[in-house]
């Protein structure tokens, strides 16, 4: 499945940078987080997560790529649980006033038996959640 758009801010990409790549800023914006540990350059993430009838706790390992100073990043991620796997591969590019993003999201197990009927609603309100809370902190620097 893929993802894409874009969220309008109220700042420069020096401000928009310095919240992006500051990971307690951006985890802490992730419903259900529970916690991120840093091990070598990846990140392993443990977190709660429900779509549709489907909810439980997931692990993830998170590496961030091709990071350039206030332009953008490739994040990956690759979670278990809920009786599933979830690979995902997002490009974020940062510009003055603006996040762009474009995300391919693998999912194999018993959420991709649900199929794009329960996953698109809950994917989209979590980008939703996720660029709400990082606009707000954004906009208050």
């Amino acid at each position: 499945m893929k993802y894409q758009g874009e969220v309008k801010l109220d700042a420069d990409k020096s401000t928009i940078w310095n919240i992006l790549s500051n990971l307690d800023m951006v985890s802490s914006c992730f419903p259900g987080i529970k916690s991120v540990t840093k091990e070598g350059d990846t990140y392993k993430v443990v977190g709660t997560a429900g779509i549709g009838f489907i909810k439980g706790e997931y692990k993830a390992t998170v590496t961030f790529k091709d990071m350039i100073p206030m332009e953008g990043m490739t994040i990956l991620a690759k979670g278990t649980g809920l009786n599933s796997n979830v690979d995902i591969m997002a490009k974020v590019k940062i510009e003055d006033s603006k996040i762009a993003y474009d995300a391919e999201v693998r999912v194999a197990g018993v959420l991709a038996s649900v199929g794009a009927r329960l996953m698109d609603p809950a994917v989209n309100k979590l980008i939703s959640d996720l660029f709400d809370c990082l606009k707000q902190r954004v906009e208050k620097k």
